[in-house]
């Protein structure tokens, strides 16, 4: 264990009774200061959420409505985009795979529009704005040559349509 002039020698190991008599001692000191300051902490604490706990709740509920609204936002938004091509499509599908349920469908509809005007006085249209209740697009462009080929039913003679 000895050492060369530049080097010192190290230290001697510790003794292991020592050190664990002086964490015991230590875990004890911090044990009695905490029995010692629970008192004050507990009432401190109290004090503390009787202040606060209120306000945190207010905070909670209005981060909660707001959390709601901007997902309810974000819903409305996606509908608005999106929700006249979902529609478009689901009818196209419709169109496609059954022909007479989609004309029986759109009969319905014209013969409901028909009831309510006879019946209220006034077009159900004019509760809906212009651009959503006659929605004139154009029409879909066809990369494919699938688009109106009546896929469900599909003209089987080779050659010519």
């Amino acid at each position: 264990m000895g050492g060369s002039p530049s080097i010192p020698s190290a230290p001697p190991p510790p003794d292991p009774q020592k050190v664990a008599e002086a964490n015991a001692a230590a875990y004890r000191m911090n044990i009695d200061t905490y029995i010692e300051k629970a008192p004050e902490m507990a009432a401190l604490e109290n004090k503390l959420r009787l202040q606060y706990t209120p306000a945190q709740r207010g905070l909670e509920r209005q981060l909660s409505a707001l959390d709601q609204q901007a997902g309810v936002q974000s819903g409305l938004q996606l509908e608005r985009q999106y929700g006249p091509q979902r529609t478009l499509e689901g009818l196209r599908r419709q169109y496609e795979t059954s022909p007479q349920a989609y004309a029986l469908n759109r009969g319905l509809g014209d013969q409901m529009t028909r009831q309510f005007e006879r019946l209220y006085g006034a077009s159900p249209y004019g509760s809906v704005e212009q651009n959503v209740a006659f929605n004139r697009q154009p029409g879909p462009v066809d990369f494919y040559g699938t688009i109106g080929t009546n896929i469900g039913n599909p003209n089987l003679t080779v050659g010519t349509k």
